[in-house]
């Protein structure tokens, strides 16, 4: 892919000890083992469990147990009475397997919740990766450049001393040498700045250095229709799933609510003894009326959560929908231009970066035309890693967007093809 620019091998070679040396796949899997994304949504997980947990009895309280113990005196005779008692509030309305139902669909939303988080963060990884590896790249190309321009400003001092060259020619190749280590250095910084970006995705800490070992080729993509991708997304994308989750376990949520008018029953049973003498067992029976909390504040709760996740869902569905056009626009734009520049751009400047010098020590062009040459060639080819750039943020975002892996976009799509 980058055998064109092959001088990250002298790169490579030249790594300090400590350079720690990673693939796209490992940085996609230490961006998800170290995401504080992923840490938050498996922390909701607990949370969700937690309440399904409690879900499962139809039960409204805690039972209550309590004890009493009476002095009783009576014609200067003393006894005592004790009575102890169990009792529970048990829902008659079916709210256990609402609330079970609610439990359960929020506990499936934290979970999809927890894959798209690591989809999110393997994303962030391989872009992070891209740029990285693309900044090596160009600071290879304008260091090598910077070096050359500057061997051509001393090459034309020494023509200058021996007056076989005039100052303007003279400035022109100084100031090229200037301009050029100048480039250099502030591609060098965002080198620097793409390694400490991608050290904080990964999580790395200390000083040790950072380098890529390259990508794989963009793969030809094809699809029968944007349909077939949709459904494809819908059917894939765990935040479309936990957002239908979380729809689903507000409308329990919401009829368990508008049940909270329907009485609960209260058991007790008791047990004791009264004068000393006379044992006592009894049953009771209640009722719990809503007669002055009549859980309006739920009920408006309950509403306003299932309006929330249902506009969620939608603008959700609507948003994938805008995702999917524009990653499939972006990805077959940015393909073509990247097979174009390799094509019939990046070859003629790789070429002239190669002819110019030749051409100038065998005198068949003046120093300005080699100066100009150059910095065509070197436009042409730091223009080529900006469009490669693009072409493989562009794979990796179409694939986020159907919720695939990358490597597995190919297969996936072939699947949509008639």
């Amino acid at each position: 892919m980058f055998g064109v620019l092959a001088l990250l091998g002298a790169l490579q070679g030249s790594a300090v000890r400590d350079t720690i040396v990673i693939s796209l796949d490992e940085a996609a899997r230490r961006a998800v083992s170290v995401s504080p994304l992923v840490e938050v949504a498996l922390g909701e997980v607990r949370r969700a469990t937690g309440l399904r947990a409690e879900s499962g009895w139809p039960f409204a309280t805690n039972p209550t147990v309590s004890y009493n113990r009476t002095r009783r005196r009576s014609a200067g005779l003393t006894s005592h009475d004790y009575e102890w008692s169990i009792s529970q509030e048990v829902e008659i309305a079916g709210q256990s397997f609402l609330r079970r139902s609610a439990a359960s669909a929020f506990t499936r939303a934290s979970l999809a919740r927890v894959e798209d988080s690591r989809r999110r963060a393997a994303l962030e990884a391989r872009a992070g990766y891209v740029v990285l590896t693309v900044a090596e790249e160009r600071a290879v190309l304008a260091d090598s450049a910077a070096a050359f321009a500057e061997r051509l400003a001393g090459f034309a001092r020494r023509q200058f001393e021996a007056g076989e060259m005039n100052r303007l020619e003279l400035n022109a190749a100084v100031l090229e040498g200037a301009r050029a280590r100048s480039a250099a250095d502030r591609i060098a910084a965002e080198h620097e700045a793409a390694i400490a970006d991608l050290r904080r995705v990964l999580g790395i800490a200390g000083d040790s250095g950072l380098r890529t070992v390259g990508l794989p080729p963009v793969p030809s993509l094809a699809w029968s229709s944007d349909s077939a991708l949709l459904a494809l997304a819908r059917e894939r994308r765990p935040d479309l799933l936990a957002s239908r989750e979380s729809y689903g376990g507000a409308r329990s949520a919401a009829k368990l609510a508008g049940r909270s008018l329907i009485p609960n029953l209260a058991l007790s049973i008791n047990s004791g003894q009264e004068a000393g003498t006379d044992r006592l067992i009894g049953f009771g029976l209640g009722v719990r009326l809503p007669l002055f909390y009549r859980q309006q504040a739920a009920k408006g709760a309950a509403a306003a959560d299932l309006a929330g996740t249902h506009a969620e869902l939608v603008a959700l569905e609507r948003a994938v929908v805008a995702q999917l056009r524009t990653a499939t626009a972006a990805y077959t734009r940015a393909r073509a231009a990247e097979q174009r520049f390799a094509r019939d751009v990046l070859g003629a400047a790789t070429e002239n970066v190669a002819l110019t010098e030749q051409a100038l020590r065998e005198g068949e062009v003046s120093l300005t035309d080699v100066i100009l040459l150059r910095r065509t060639a070197l436009d042409a080819q730091l223009e080529y890693l900006d469009v490669l750039t693009t072409s493989y943020l562009a794979w990796f975002d179409f694939a986020a967007t159907l919720g695939a892996e990358p490597d597995d976009l190919a297969s996936l799509l072939s699947g949509t093809e008639h």
